[in-house]
This record gives C-alpha cells, sequence and structure tokens, in this order.
C-alpha cells in the first residue's frame, strides 16, 4: 500500500468576474508515493503543481476524484478527521521570508503546532523544540530571536523544523530551495536527505529545478496545463523521456550529470488559459510533432515499462 496515492484529482476554482467560467487548475492528476521515497513533481509556472499539493494538505478543496491517504480518501474529510489528517501531512513553503510570521519568535513559530495540538506540557515542547533546532542545524541560544534576525537558509530551517513538530508521515516541499542562493541550495537539500534518513520521512517534492529533482527523487511525475504528461523513475526519465514536453523540458538544461541524446528541442508559444484550454491534446499548441489527432483526441495512458507512463498518441503503438 502507498502513503499517498491520488486518483484522477481535479481542483476547478470560478473566475472571480465570470462564475461560469471555470479555471481547471489540476484535471485528473494520479500518482503514487511509496513510503521513505521521495516523489518528485515538475513543471513550468502555473502548471498546477502548487494546487496539487494544496488539495493534498486540504487547503484547496477538491472538485472530484480520490486522495488516498494511508488507504483512507481524505478528499472529503471535516472537522477532527481533517485536523487530525493536517498532523500527519505537513508543508515547507518557497518564500522563507513570507512563510514566518515576522512577529513570532523561532521559538514560538515551532511550538505553535504543538500548542494547537496540545502534545504535551509546556517543558515537554520547550525541550521538543530544542531538538528540532539541534535536528536542522540552528543553536538553541537563537530561540528568542525573530525572522528578520536571520539569513534566508536559517529560516527555511525554521520552516522545516516547525514541519516535523508534529511528526508528520509526509511532507511536501514546494519548491524548498528555489528562493535561496546555489550555495545555501545544497546545504537545504542535503539537510532533507539527512531528516529523510534519520526519520523516515516521506516527500512529495515541487520544483522546476530539474538538477534539484534528479538529485532528490527516486520517481517524477511533469505536469502541464493540469496534467500529468508523463511519470517514470529518475533513471528513466532522465535517461529515455518520451513525451515531447518532457524532452523540451531536459534538453534546456545544459548539464545534470546525463547523457541526453538529440538535439535541443525548443518550444513556441505560451502556455494556454486554463479556463480555456485546448480540445484534444492540452499540449498541441506549443508540439512540434502534432498532428490532427493529437488537436482532436485527448491522449490516454501508454505504458512504456512497469514505472514509465506517458500520455501522447505519438506512444500509443
Amino acid at each position: 500500500m502507498y502513503l499517498l496515492e491520488t486518483k484522477d484529482l481535479k481542483v476547478h476554482f470560478p473566475m472571480k468576474n465570470d462564475k461560469k467560467v471555470v479555471i481547471k487548475a489540476v484535471d485528473g492528476v494520479s500518482f503514487q508515493i511509496p513510503e521513505g521515497k521521495t516523489f518528485g513533481l515538475v513543471g513550468e509556472s502555473g502548471c498546477g503543481k502548487s494546487t496539487t499539493a494544496r488539495a493534498i494538505i486540504r487547503l484547496y478543496e477538491p472538485a472530484s476524484g480520490e486522495i488516498l491517504f494511508q488507504g483512507k480518501n481524505i478528499a472529503n474529510l471535516k472537522g477532527k478527521e481533517l485536523k487530525e489528517h493536517r498532523r500527519n501531512v505537513q508543508m515547507v513553503f518557497q518564500d522563507p521570508y513570507a512563510s514566518l510570521n515576522p512577529r513570532m519568535t523561532v521559538n514560538q513559530t515551532i511550538m505553535d503546532p504543538m500548542k494547537i495540538y496540545g502534545t504535551g506540557t509546556k517543558d515537554e515542547m520547550q525541550k521538543r523544540v530544542y531538538e528540532l533546532m539541534e535536528l536542522v542545524g540552528l543553536d538553541k541560544r537563537f530561540a528568542k530571536r525573530y525572522p528578520h534576525e536571520f539569513s534566508g537558509g536559517q529560516r527555511q530551517r525554521i520552516g522545516i523544523a516547525r514541519a516535523l513538530a508534529l511528526n508528520p508521515r509526509l511532507v511536501i516541499l514546494d519548491e524548498p530551495v528555489s528562493a535561496l542562493d546555489v550555495s545555501v541550495q545544497s546545504q537545504i537539500l542535503n539537510l532533507l536527505k539527512d531528516l529523510q534518513r534519520e526519520l523516515n520521512l516521506t516527500y512529495l517534492f515541487i520544483s522546476h529545478n530539474l538538477s534539484v529533482v534528479d538529485y532528490m527523487c527516486e520517481n517524477i511525475a511533469v505536469m502541464y496545463l493540469g496534467h500529468v504528461v508523463e511519470q517514470a523513475s529518475r533513471e528513466e526519465l532522465f535517461r529515455e523521456p518520451k513525451h515531447p514536453y518532457t524532452q523540451a523540458l531536459l534538453s534546456a538544461i545544459p548539464s545534470i550529470g546525463h547523457q541526453l541524446t538529440g538535439e535541443e528541442k525548443f518550444l513556441t508559444g505560451d502556455i494556454p488559459s486554463p479556463a480555456n484550454p485546448p480540445s484534444g491534446c492540452a499540449f498541441h499548441t506549443r508540439c512540434p510533432y502534432a498532428t490532427d489527432r493529437c488537436r482532436q483526441e485527448a491522449p490516454v495512458r501508454t505504458q512504456v515499462s512497469g514505472t514509465h507512463t506517458v500520455f501522447c498518441h505519438l506512444q500509443d503503438k
């Protein structure tokens, strides 16, 4: 059994100025994450990665589909059951400057989730705060300081400590290093790997940086305009990408430790609006190989190998 599984997950939003128009931010996303592993979700800005994550933690309401956590569908949870789910699924946000309350000390920030869930006495919670600070590489002498007194990397360590305060089973990492300097990024990524080994954590890792995803993830799904277009193990995806969109993303990277075959592939045009997606394959407006079938008929899942699937008529044999 997978720790997390989504089945045909859809998240739609009505337009503010026209309630009859629906923005299909996530439109039928399915994937599975085994316990103790890191699953990567990649794609351009606006493709639905973060919306998918927020639906899993139930910050957004799914329009339809299933979100199975430990085998239980949490898509319609309410009240105490939803609160308990959020205890098991925590999130580290992209911007360490915006995700911390500037009026709260480090001590208050990390302790706050424990207070909400009543996880112990004041002394026990204080001890836990110091343990978490040490775990993420922060001196406990900094506990009474405020976020503005820290660097970006240190702030993200505070965010990670806060996410771990309730001993979650799944941690969603939404672009956790994109706002940091390159030298600091490697420190945070190595910290996340160390924490995963030590605490047996499961990660959903969201990023547009394929070199970071290559370093962190065992399995990867590529999203485009609310859809997963390709899903595979890291090795297969980087060695033999099948979808033209995945091929274009990988060819744009100078070097990530893999020998990619073929010429560079350039995409033209902009991503269509999720409020008015194209007919047929969502990618056909930018695909250099698009045919009449692509324009008229949505592709179905094609099994390339045991773990490698793609939604593309070119692979439908």
